[in-house]
């Protein structure tokens, strides 16, 4: 995937899979858990977690008690 979004820049695709999938559940008011991410996206957990651990560190998204959410970000790209 060569596009670039000003939101999420220099993410890999795994973790542009995740940030994804937070972005889709958090749309309909949802937070993401572990369990919903691993079924939607079928990827080894060590290779979630790590893209989670990105996500967070990169503010990207955050971990709170439901799961994951997005964190602060550029809507307009």
């Amino acid at each position: 995937m060569t596009d670039e979004r000003g939101d999420v820049p220099s993410l890999s695709d795994v973790q542009l899979q995740v940030y994804e999938a937070v972005a889709t559940i958090d749309a309909s008011g949802g937070a993401a858990d572990i369990e919903t991410l691993t079924h939607r996206l079928a990827l080894p957990e060590e290779d979630l977690w790590a893209a989670l651990s990105h996500l967070v560190d990169a503010d990207h998204v955050h971990s709170t008690p439901d799961g994951y959410v997005l964190g602060p970000h550029d809507r307009s790209a």
